[in-house]
């Protein structure tokens, strides 16, 4: 979560120039209250705001950062099935 929260950063400091809830939004992830669900819904909401832009270069960037962040999503969701099938085991 820890890798997913640091990049969800960094997207969200490239992009406060050109959306105004990004520093909001950034503040908020920053904070201790953001868990797993938060930030995944702050990804929803980055997805559906790809929607409404119109400047091909803004909506590039945007959709470039999405993407490594489900790269991060799947492999935390690899790495925890790893763990339990390794609880699984050690229970045998």
């Amino acid at each position: 979560m820890e890798e997913k929260k640091q990049l969800l950063i960094k997207v969200l400091t490239k992009l406060m120039p050109y959306r105004n809830l990004a520093e909001g939004i950034l503040a908020l992830v920053e904070s201790s209250f953001a868990d797993e669900r938060t930030m995944n819904g702050i990804v929803l909401l980055i997805n559906q705001s790809i929607k409404t832009i119109t400047n091909s270069k803004e909506k590039e960037k945007l959709e470039q950062g999405i993407e490594l962040i489900k790269k991060i999503q799947q492999q935390e969701n690899k790495d925890k099935k790893q763990e339990n099938i390794e609880d699984l085991l050690s229970t045998i």
